[in-house]
């Protein structure tokens, strides 16, 4: 008799666990479906989804995650009008030199029904939470520029979403909830106390390297200087000894790149001569033991741990 019932009750408990696990997509899907339906019954044909944003306007990675599926999810209850997902609207807003950061106002909106002929566009924020993300979307009518359409919802944070943002759901770091947004697997948790108190003025933020492995590592960056240049034209060079962390603080809230070698291999390799500059050169790249881009958030600080 007991062996049925502790199959039963194993049973369950993984069917509760399921069911958690899907509350953020099952929520995130019931948001952009009640969306969809009272757009359809404003007789709307031709929708642009311009996406989420924090509180603040900031177009993050975890607003470009939530823009991406609620997308997909709006196609898919669109039976009466057409989508323009984000990805293609970016291009379409870079070709006529249109803003496409933040919140859109509404000369933006009015620009797009003359550009791309749509009669709306789905916007909206979000906020994380203790143990949510409160998403608030709306639609806009690119003509008067006026809201329609809006509903909200809090989106469960499960493992997987907690996992990407950095954070635990059992408790853990959660001083900078929603800040550690993870670029790649090395990403630690961001340290909240670096950043400038004029960060969001200057529209700057700050990014550290740690250094977990055995031996001595350099590395060079290369960034923007301001926010109206569009090359990165300037750089940084940091060694790190094993288990050093160094910051670079006030950096323009924009991506930079990275390259990180070996202080062993960057010296003894005879082809570097010693030039830092050689370490974004691409015929060195097999030298390299990692690189890439790392984005710069206004107001927040991040770690990335070579490992």
């Amino acid at each position: 008799m007991k062996q049925p019932f502790l199959l039963a009750l194993m049973w369950s408990l993984l069917l509760i666990s399921n069911a958690v696990a899907q509350d953020f997509d099952s929520e995130l899907e019931s948001l952009a479906k009640d969306l969809a339906s009272k757009i359809g019954v404003k007789g709307k044909k031709r929708i642009a989804v311009w996406g989420f944003v924090t509180e603040g306007g900031e177009r993050t990675a975890l607003a470009d995650f939530l823009t991406e599926d609620f997308s997909v999810y709006m196609t898919n209850f669109a039976d009466n009008f057409e989508i323009i997902d984000r990805k293609h609207l970016d291009i379409l807003l870079e070709e006529h030199k249109l803003n496409s950061e933040g919140y859109i106002d509404s000369k933006t909106a009015k620009e797009l029904q003359k550009i791309i002929a749509v009669d709306a566009i789905v916007t909206g924020t979000y906020t994380v939470l203790n143990t949510t993300i409160k998403v608030r979307a709306k639609a806009l009518d690119t003509e008067t520029a006026l809201q329609f359409a809006a509903n909200m919802s809090n989106l469960t944070i499960n493992k997987d979403v907690g996992s990407y943002l950095g954070i635990s759901i059992n408790g853990g770091n959660t001083t900078n909830r929603g800040f550690n947004t993870p670029l790649s697997s090395n990403e630690t948790i961001n340290n909240p106390e670096t950043i400038n108190p004029n960060c969001k003025k200057m529209e700057i933020g700050d990014f550290c390297f740690s250094n977990a492995l055995n031996e001595k590592v350099i590395i060079r960056i290369k960034y923007y200087t301001n926010h109206t240049t569009s090359i990165q034209n300037s750089h940084k060079t940091i060694v790190l000894d094993s288990n050093e962390s160094k910051c670079l603080y006030g950096l323009p809230n924009r991506k930079f790149s990275y390259f990180i070698a070996t202080w062993k291999n960057y010296i003894d390799e005879e082809k570097f001569k010693g030039y830092e500059s050689a370490l974004s050169n691409g015929k060195y790249s097999k030298f390299l033991i990692d690189k890439g881009e790392l984005k710069v958030e206004t107001c927040k600080s991040k770690t990335y741990t070579i490992k």
